[in-house]
């Protein structure tokens, strides 16, 4: 919503590059692995899940705090590298300042657009969509590797809380009453998914739909209890056990959110 108000540099908004560049992006070798999906919905931008490698990792990791994290970027090489310097920047990466400019704007309307919303802009719906999409990758991977894993529970606590984010999403867009009760919930559901004894091996990671992969540095792993238990980490040895335990620890979280936005929906 903010990129669509947002001019580019390149011309149009920054949303419709943004579409343009992932659009351009297809077919160059998208993973297919079930920890690591990227969704999008309705045909729109695709945006990752958030992984670490930056302050919003305790925000959203251990103790479920909704976060986002915005940038733009281009073309690998000059990261964190020794040209990575201001007069590397002036010449050749933004001479004019033009793109500083745009990212201001963006983070600037992004602030206010939260800050002046009666109801928060949370998007529980389209979470619901993602999360099914995570587990119906990961049965398909646990069917291909010969793993033996009821998922039917999961599943089903899933499409209730994308039902759950479909009636939230009706009463956000026309709501009348005690509005930081329903503030509280809409909060309140992400919180659900922080697990009190955190991932297998790592406990300090909490969130149950998103984690740093254990061996992927930054990169995020969805339902990673789940996965990582699946794929057996350095080893490479799945443990069906533990996936099974942790479909069981993602099934309640996902009925707990479901749970509290269903509360708030009625």
């Amino acid at each position: 919503e903010v990129t669509k108000s947002v001019p580019s540099p390149k011309g149009g908004t920054v949303y419709d590059q943004w579409k343009k560049s992932q659009e351009e992006g297809r077919g160059r070798g998208t993973s297919t692995s079930a920890s690591n999906v990227v969704t999008s919905v309705d045909n729109d931008v695709k945006v990752d899940a958030l992984g670490s490698g930056s302050d919003y990792t305790p925000f959203i990791q251990h103790i479920g705090v909704p976060a986002t994290d915005i940038g733009s970027s281009g073309r690998y090489g000059v990261y964190h590298s020794v040209f990575d310097n201001y007069a590397w920047f002036v010449k050749n990466a933004d001479p004019t300042f033009v793109y500083e400019q745009q990212q201001a704007r963006v983070f600037g309307l992004e602030i206010l657009h939260m800050a002046d919303a009666d109801v928060l802009p949370y998007d529980y719906q389209a979470y619901g969509k993602a999360v099914e999409e995570y587990i119906s990758t990961a049965k398909k991977k646990a069917s291909t590797d010969g793993l033996t894993l009821n998922f039917d529970s999961a599943a089903a606590a899933a499409k209730r809380f994308e039902t759950a984010g479909s009636a939230i999403r009706a009463r956000q867009n026309s709501f009348s009453g005690n509005l930081k009760a329903l503030n509280d919930n809409l909060r309140a559901a992400e919180g659900a998914f922080i697990s009190s004894q955190g991932l297998p091996n790592r406990p300090w990671y909490k969130h149950v739909i998103y984690a740093p992969g254990e061996y992927t540095g930054y990169a995020a792993v969805v339902i990673p209890g789940v996965n990582e238990a699946m794929e057996g980490g350095i080893n490479n040895k799945p443990d069906a056990t533990v996936a099974q335990a942790q479909l069981g620890v993602l099934t309640e979280a996902l009925n707990q959110a479901a749970q509290i936005l269903e509360d708030a929906a009625h």
